[in-house]
């Protein structure tokens, strides 16, 4: 009988072993353990906020924004688009009846646009938030914050 229970045993008194061997190491092995050394965590010594310490690498002047901007409206390319910042803070629509803008703002790179909607339920104002990734004399790329990364609306400068 002991022969049978043998087989099913065995690994129960290795492990028995095993353990009683680890168990009793010698005190000078345990001190020499270097998986006991305590390592202080400085992962994030020093850390400083991540969006203050960006800096803008694209200064972008006012002054280069005031005038008209048009794109080609979306699946008729004859007819344009888009908006007309003022020198006194003030935006249009161009070719938007519905999407009437009033305002504009710029801070660093980003520019403000307030608009609201006209012949609709829902006249809340709303603010269209964009990155300035282009500007010249004659084009203007904008990345608007909540498009997927990639997206731009292109525009061109108008007389």
């Amino acid at each position: 009988m002991l022969r049978k229970q043998l087989p099913s045993l065995l690994p129960f008194l290795l492990l028995l072993i095993a353990c009683k061997q680890k168990a009793g190491r010698a005190p000078e092995e345990v001190a020499h353990d270097s998986s006991l050394i305590v390592i202080t965590d400085s992962s994030n010594a020093g850390v400083t906020d991540s969006i203050a310490a960006v800096t803008d690498t694209l200064h972008i002047d006012a002054a280069k924004l005031i005038g008209k901007w048009i794109q080609p409206v979306a699946g008729l390319d004859k007819e344009m688009q888009g908006f007309q910042l003022r020198n006194n803070g003030t935006a249009r629509s161009i070719n938007m009846y519905t999407l009437i803008y009033e305002k504009w703002a710029l801070n660093n790179d980003t520019l403000l646009l307030w608009s609201h909607s006209e012949g609709v339920k829902d006249t809340a104002a709303i603010v269209d938030t964009t990155i300035i990734r282009e500007l010249s004399d004659t084009s203007l790329v904008l990345f608007p914050i909540k498009a997927a990364e990639g997206y731009t609306d292109r525009y061109r400068r108008s007389k």
